[in-house]
C-alpha cells in the first residue's frame, strides 16, 4: 500500500513537471528553457547507491567513478518516463563509447516487473532496483508540498526525487553538477554540448572506471 501511495504522488508530480517543461521553452538562450536541465551553482558529492540488476548483479554508483553518469529515477507507469526513454537511448548510443553511463533506478515497481520491462525493451543501459539492499523512497511534506527522498539503509536522505522522471548528472569525480525533473530534451544542442564537455573533462580527472556487466539485456 505504501509503495502505491509513493507511486501515485510521484506520478502526480510527474504531470506537473511536464507542464513546467512546456511552459519553460519560451527562452531559447537558456539551457534550462531549452532542455529542462538545471545546473547547480556548486557541484556536490553524491552518496553511494548499492542496488541490484535483473541478472542479480550488485551494482554501486561508486563503481562508475571515472565516468559521467546520468542517474535516472523512473517508474514503469510514468508517461513522461516513456517520453524521455528514446532520448536516453540515443544518449547511450552517442556517448556510451566515450565513458558515459546511464543508471536507470526504479525503487517503486516490483523487481520482477522492472526486469521484464528491461528485457522487453532491450534497454541499452543498466536498469536497477533495491533488491533487499535497504534503499527506498520516502515521501515527505516540505513547505506544504509533497516530495520524496532516496533513503539509505541508515535511514539517511541522500537524494531528492520530486517526481518521475528525475535525473541527476554526475561527473567523473562523483559530484552532481545538474539535474532534471520531468523529461529532459537530451537531443537539444545545449544538452549535447553539456554532455560533450563533461565527457571531455573526465579524461583529465583520473583513470576511467571499469564497466561492470549488469545483465544480458545490456547492449555494449
Amino acid at each position: 500500500m505504501y509503495t502505491r501511495r509513493v507511486l501515485a504522488i510521484l506520478l502526480a508530480n510527474c504531470v506537473a513537471a511536464l507542464l513546467v517543461v512546456h511552459s519553460a521553452a519560451a527562452d531559447p538562450a537558456d539551457l534550462a528553457a531549452n532542455a529542462n536541465i538545471f545546473m547547480y551553482p556548486k557541484p556536490y558529492k553524491v552518496a553511494d547507491l548499492v542496488l541490484k540488476s535483473p541478472s542479480g548483479t550488485t551494482v554501486s554508483l561508486s563503481q562508475y567513478r571515472g565516468r559521467v553518469v546520468l542517474l535516472h529515477f523512473w517508474s514503469i507507469n510514468c508517461p513522461a518516463c516513456r517520453l524521455e526513454e528514446p532520448l536516453l537511448q540515443q544518449v547511450k548510443q552517442s556517448f556510451g563509447h566515450t565513458g558515459l553511463e546511464i543508471l536507470a533506478v526504479n525503487l517503486v515497481d516490483p523487481p520482477a516487473q522492472v526486469a521484464n520491462h528491461a528485457y522487453a525493451h532491450k534497454t541499452p543501459f543498466p536498469v536497477l532496483f533495491d533488491g533487499g539492499k535497504g534503499f527506498d523512497l520516502k515521501v515527505v511534506t516540505m513547505a506544504g508540498k509533497r516530495t520524496a527522498f532516496v533513503v539509505n539503509p541508515n535511514k539517511e536522505a541522500i537524494l531528492e526525487v520530486p517526481g518521475f522522471p528525475t535525473t541527476y548528472i554526475v561527473d567523473s569525480t562523483g559530484n552532481a553538477v545538474g539535474y532534471s525533473v520531468g523529461p529532459a530534451r537530451w537531443n537539444n544542442g545545449a544538452a549535447l554540448a553539456l554532455l560533450q564537455n563533461l565527457v571531455r573533462k573526465q579524461g583529465t580527472q583520473g583513470p576511467r572506471a571499469s564497466n561492470p556487466r549488469v545483465g544480458p539485456y545490456t547492449m555494449r
